[in-house]
Order: C-alpha cells, then structure tokens, then sequence
C-alpha cells in the first residue's frame, strides 16, 4: 500500500508585530537622547581653559551676535520677557532643587545686553549656570 505524501506546513514569519517593535525602539531612543533646543541660533562659543562639567538644565537662555534674546530656542523680545518666561517654567517644575538656567550668552555682545538678562533670570528665582572666558586686558 502506497501512502500520500504528507504536507509540510509552510513557515509563517510573524510580521504584525514588527510595526510595534520599531514604534518602541522609537520612542525608547527619543526618550533617551538629548534634543538640540536651539538648532538654529548661530552664536561663538567662548573659549576657557579650565571648565567644570555641570548637570543638565532644562532651561536655556541665549543671545546670539545681534543681540537677539532667545528662550527655549525662541525669540523674545526684552529681558522683562526672560524673566516672565523663566519664572514660568519653573513654576511648572514645582519645588524641585533643579532650578539651572543655561546662560550662552556670543562674545560679540556687549554688556548692556546681557546684564539685563543675568538680572531677569535671577528675578525669576533661577540658578544661572554660564560659559565665558576670562577678559585679557589688551
């Protein structure tokens, strides 16, 4: 007696739920990286020769070459704005210990800038974490 051959079932890759793993891995390495928030503000970093490492602050404040005040990577018009603006995202933090403003402020830019703005920040109740370099007397 002669018996039929049997069937072999076909393999079946499962595909449905690779859409899930990729939307994951996504969402995991955007939670987990660094975004740029001023992508777009062209400003010279000064240079110092000691600097110390600092924790990340999750507010920044920036003036570009022109003058141009910016906050979270948005222009805005005068320090009164800084201070309102900063004042407000801490507000929103609540009372944590983590009160750091990145200040990055162009060499270019002249002190009746950006003093206005050391003081608005400090109005606000932030702690102003800044990068500069020593003045060197010509």
């Amino acid at each position: 007696m002669k018996m039929p051959p049997r069937r072999r079932p076909g393999i079946v890759v499962p595909t449905a739920s690779m859409g899930d793993i990729a939307f994951l891995l996504t969402v995991f390495f955007m939670v987990c990286s660094n975004f740029a928030k001023e992508a777009g503000i062209k400003w010279t970093e000064p240079r110092a020769p000691q600097l110390r490492v600092i924790k990340q602050s999750n507010i920044s404040v920036s003036i570009d070459a022109e003058g141009q005040i910016y906050l979270q990577g948005q222009p805005i018009p005068d320090a009164d704005s800084v201070e309102s603006g900063v004042a407000a995202l801490l507000q929103r933090r609540g009372d944590s210990d983590e009160r750091l403003v990145m200040f990055k402020c162009d060499q270019a830019v002249d002190k009746e800038v950006f003093e206005p703005v050391i003081a608005a920040i400090a109005r606000a109740g932030g702690v102003m974490v800044a990068v500069g370099e020593e003045h060197k007397a010509p």
